[in-house]
């Protein structure tokens, strides 16, 4: 007995086009113009309430929203009430080592990172318009940032010495910059202190360290409350009497009552390595 032989290539072709258009039944895709009227009311209220319902709670939400201040400060905050801190110059954010040699193509790239960190402030400075908080003594208006002193900050880090890497002998430049922090009680100055981590480091790192332009952030920078033109504070570290030819792993500690610093979790602090390969 012989098997009857199967729909053709040709046969599937006409019943796939029966089904996409019934010329006889006047449907389309199998749905009738009642059933498409039907299904298509029926996703069009369905996605109208869904619209309304997401814009609804997204207004509420942005409602409770503070444009000038995060709902979660402090300890509630991810930071837990302490601030991180950064340094330059970091070419590749991969590492935390600063080496450089004598040739200044060796610490090309270290200038660059110090630069384009430095280029918001001097433009600022340049424009104008931010308060002078300095000397101490003085405040800033309420809602008004302060202006940062570009030039008592590159008195002794600058571009002609190229941040000190320059100098014969070497004396780096390092930059540092607290991030901005929302609710900060007013202390006199954060203080910063940058020691060798292991006594070896201590020593070969020397104690002739210069800060600029003071050892520390004045308190008129803080609280950060979102001021309009805020530049947060930095602070040149200069190490003038490093051994040369020997890896130092150096910590830097923001000093105020109310940081806590913990070198597991990296807060109220910041770790780096320096290697200056340079024969004395």
């Amino acid at each position: 007995m012989s098997t009857p032989p199967g729909p053709t290539v040709g046969d599937r072709l006409r019943s796939f086009a029966v089904f996409v258009w019934n010329h006889d039944e006047k449907k389309f895709l199998g749905r009738g113009a009642r059933s498409w009227a039907e299904i298509g009311v029926f996703y069009l209220i369905y996605y109208t309430c869904l619209a309304g319902f997401f814009t609804g709670m997204g207004t509420v939400f942005y409602k409770t929203l503070d444009a000038k201040r995060p709902r979660l400060t402090g300890d509630s905050s991810l930071l837990k009430g302490n601030p991180g801190m950064g340094f330059q110059p970091m070419p590749d954010v991969e590492y935390s080592l600063i080496r450089f040699k004598k040739s200044r193509e060796s610490y090309k790239d270290h200038v660059d990172s110090i630069k384009k960190v430095l280029k918001p402030y001097i433009q600022a400075a340049a424009e104008g318009g931010l308060a002078d908080c300095a000397p101490y003594g003085t405040e800033a208006v309420e809602g008004q940032a302060c202006a940062v002193n570009i030039g008592n900050l590159m008195s002794g880090c600058n571009e002609e010495n190229d941040f000190g890497y320059g100098l014969d002998p070497p004396r780096p430049c390092v930059l540092l910059r607290l991030n901005k922090r929302q609710i900060l009680h007013n202390p006199s100055q954060i203080y910063i202190q940058c020691v060798g981590e292991n006594p070896a480091d201590k020593d070969n790192l020397g104690t002739d360290i210069t800060y600029y332009p003071t050892q520390g952030y004045p308190h008129f920078y803080y609280p950060y409350r979102n001021q309009d033109g805020y530049l947060a504070p930095l602070v040149f570290v200069q190490f003038n009497s490093v051994k040369s030819k020997v890896a130092l792993m150096v910590e830097c500690r923001a000093l105020a009552p109310n940081i806590q610093f913990d070198r597991a979790d990296r807060e109220g602090g910041v770790h780096f390595e320096l290697l200056i390969d340079v024969d004395a």
